[in-house]
């Protein structure tokens, strides 16, 4: 088996676990912003309407990195479950892959 490939199929692996990893906190941010949000609108304006609208945005921002934090763990079970084929490729598949059909 080709070692150069078997280095860029880990590779490759490696960097989809670095995207999984960006992803999980870019929900957990975007949760975080509609926390602050709705904190902030419910204690600085006074009003019984923004004080109603503050705790949905909590709310909201709660669920959003609950889900960021559920679908990390999904995917990251996904990768790990193809780190065991790094490796396994056949002579075939590699020649279809690569367009090279003789």
């Amino acid at each position: 088996m080709n070692k150069d490939l078997v280095l860029r199929e880990y590779l490759a692996i490696e960097r989809t676990k670095l995207a999984n990893e960006t992803t999980l906190l870019a929900y957990i941010r975007t949760g975080l912003y509609f926390v602050v949000a709705g904190s902030t609108l419910g204690h600085l304006i006074d009003t019984l309407f923004w004080k109603l609208t503050g705790v949905p945005l909590i709310a909201i921002g709660i669920f959003v990195m609950l889900m960021g934090i559920l679908k990390y763990k999904r995917v990251r079970k996904h990768i790990e479950a193809s780190r065991q084929n790094v490796g396994n490729s056949s002579e075939a598949f590699i020649k279809a892959v690569r367009g090279d059909f003789s």
